[in-house]
C-alpha cells in the first residue's frame, strides 16, 4: 500500500488544480434591472411619453446646424469656407494632428513601432513643400474610407497584441462626402483633407477631384436619398467593383435621378425596384466623375431626414444594437461618439466628430456637471434627465432612451464596461452597442459614473 501512495499523491496533483479552479459566481444581473427585454427598442418605445411628437422643426434643425458649424474650429461650413486657406494655416492644422507618439506603440505582438518608423511618417508629412489651397481643389468621396493620423496604413496599438483601438484612425469619410483638399503626401498616395467635421489624411484613391463649384453643385443637387439604417450597400455590380457593394452608413446621402426611362438598364439591371442615384467615382487620372447606381426600394431610406421625435431617436439608435465597437469608425463600425453623431444625423441634426467637442458644444442645452458637486446633486440632475440626453464620462458618450425603477438607461457603443451590484464590482463585457442602466455603471472598483460624469447635452428643448 505504501507504494501506491507515490504514484496516488503524482496523479492527486494532476486532478487537485483542475478541480479547484476557481469560477467567480455569475452576478445577480436582475439586481440592476438588466436583461435581454431591455436591449430592444419596443421596450422603451412603449414607455416613451408622446412617443412621435415631433420635437424641432425643421427649419429650426437647419439654423442650429448653422450656429454649430459657425462656433466649432474643427468643422467646416463650406457656406462660409474661405475660397483660399493659407499655407502656414493649413501646416498648423497637419501639426496639431500629426504630433510625433509619447508612448511606445506596437504593430505586432512582439515588434513595436520604431523610431525610424515614425521619421517615415514625419517625412512623408511633406511639411516644407506646403502651398496655399484654393477652390481649384475640392474633392468627393468615393468610398469608405479611414481617417488617418499620419499618412500610412499601418497600424498602431498601445498593447501587445492589441487589435481594438488603432492609435492612428482617427474617423472615417462615407461617399458623397464633399471634402477640401489642403496638402498631399510626400510619395502622392495621401491626401489631407477637411471634411465637414474633420481634418485628417486619407488614402488618395478615396477622392474624386474637382473644383469646389462641381463638388458642391453634386452634394446640393435635389432630390436626394439619406441613409437611414445603420448601413446599406448599392446593388452588386459584376463589371464595376468601383460601384458595387457600395458600402453607405446612417446619415449618408446621394442624389436622386428622377429623369432616367424606366426602359433603360442601369448597369445591366432595370431601375423599377431600386432607386437611381448619382454615385461619385474616381477616374485614373484622379478626377471626379459620377455614375448612375442602384440602391434597392428595399434598402433602409428616406427622402428626407426623419422627424425629431422620441420614437425616431430611440428606433435609430436601435439599429446598430449588437454592432461590434470600432474606434474611429475602425471594423466598418463605429464609436461611441460616431454612434450618437450617426443617430442624430439621420434626423438631420449635426454634431462634432469628438466626444471633447461634443460635451463642449454651446449650441444645445448644455447642463454642467462640475468636480465640486456632491453625489446628492449630481442624482438629482440625473434622475430629470429625459430621452435623447446625450451624458459624457471623460472619453465617453451615452445617449439617453428612458427611466424605469432602476433609474435612466442609456445606449451606447463602449469597448469596457462595468457594473457595481450589492456594492460589488463586475466586468460587464461589450466591445459593441449595448443598453446598460446608468446609475448601475462604473468605470472601475472605484469610479462610478455618477462621479465620473462631466456634462449632459439635451439636444431636444425642455419645453418637448
Amino acid at each position: 500500500m505504501t507504494k501506491l501512495r507515490p504514484a496516488l499523491a503524482a496523479v492527486l496533483m494532476l486532478i487537485v488544480p483542475c478541480a479547484w479552479t476557481y469560477e467567480p459566481p455569475e452576478a445577480d444581473w436582475n439586481a440592476i434591472g438588466l436583461n435581454a427585454e431591455k436591449q430592444s427598442a419596443t421596450y422603451w418605445l412603449q414607455r416613451s411619453p408622446e412617443v412621435d411628437k415631433l420635437l424641432l422643426q425643421a427649419a429650426t434643425i437647419q439654423d442650429g446646424n448653422r450656429r454649430l458649424l459657425a462656433s466649432e474650429p474643427g468643422m467646416a461650413d463650406w457656406n462660409t469656407w474661405p475660397n483660399r486657406v493659407p499655407a502656414a494655416a493649413i501646416r498648423q492644422r497637419i501639426e496639431a494632428l500629426s504630433k510625433r507618439p509619447d508612448t511606445v506603440l506596437f504593430k505586432t505582438v512582439d515588434t513595436s513601432i520604431s523610431s525610424e518608423d515614425i521619421d517615415a511618417w514625419l517625412d512623408n508629412l511633406d511639411l516644407a513643400n506646403i502651398q496655399d489651397a484654393d477652390d481649384r481643389l475640392f474633392g468627393m468621396v468615393v468610398k469608405r474610407s479611414a481617417l488617418r493620423r499620419f499618412p500610412t496604413d499601418q497600424r498602431a496599438f498601445d498593447s501587445k497584441g492589441g487589435i481594438d483601438i488603432d492609435r492612428l484612425q482617427e474617423s472615417a469619410v462615407f461617399p458623397g462626402t464633399p471634402v477640401a483638399v489642403l496638402h498631399e503626401s510626400k510619395d502622392r498616395k495621401w491626401l489631407f483633407i477637411q471634411s465637414e467635421n474633420y481634418a485628417a489624411w486619407v488614402n488618395a484613391d478615396a477622392v474624386g477631384l474637382a473644383s469646389r463649384q462641381v463638388v458642391m453643385t453634386h452634394a446640393q443637387k435635389q432630390p436626394r436619398r439619406i441613409v437611414t439604417g445603420s448601413q446599406i450597400r448599392t446593388v452588386f455590380q459584376p463589371d464595376s467593383t468601383q460601384v458595387s457593394e457600395q458600402v453607405l452608413d446612417m446619415g449618408s446621402t446621394l442624389p436622386l435621378r428622377t429623369d432616367w426611362p424606366l426602359s433603360k438598364p442601369v448597369n445591366g439591371q432595370g431601375g423599377l425596384g431600386a432607386w437611381i442615384v448619382d454615385f461619385p467615382l474616381r477616374l485614373d487620372n484622379g478626377m471626379l466623375h459620377f455614375k448612375p447606381v442602384l440602391i434597392a426600394r428595399s434598402a433602409d431610406t428616406s427622402e428626407a431626414p426623419l422627424a425629431a421625435s422620441r420614437g425616431n431617436l430611440i428606433r435609430q439608435s436601435f439599429k446598430f444594437i449588437g454592432e461590434r465597437y470600432g474606434w474611429g469608425h475602425d471594423y466598418n463600425g463605429r464609436d461611441c461618439s460616431g454612434f450618437v453623431s450617426e443617430t442624430y444625423r439621420s434626423l438631420g441634426i449635426l454634431l462634432p466628430r469628438n466626444t471633447g467637442e461634443q460635451q463642449r458644444m454651446g449650441t444645445y442645452g448644455r447642463i454642467a456637471f462640475t468636480p465640486e458637486m456632491t453625489r446628492v446633486q449630481r442624482l438629482e440632475k440625473i434622475r430629470r434627465l429625459r430621452i435623447g440626453d446625450l451624458v459624457f464620462i471623460p472619453g465617453h458618450v451615452m445617449l439617453v432612451i428612458g427611466q424605469d425603477s432602476h433609474g435612466p438607461w442609456v445606449i451606447h457603443d463602449s469597448q469596457n464596461s462595468g457594473v457595481v451590484i450589492g456594492g460589488q464590482f463586475h466586468r460587464l463585457p461589450t466591445n459593441g452597442v449595448a443598453v446598460t442602466p446608468l446609475l448601475a455603471m462604473s468605470s472601475s472598483p472605484e469610479k462610478s459614473y455618477i462621479e465620473a460624469i462631466t456634462a449632459v447635452q439635451r439636444i431636444f428643448p425642455e419645453g418637448g
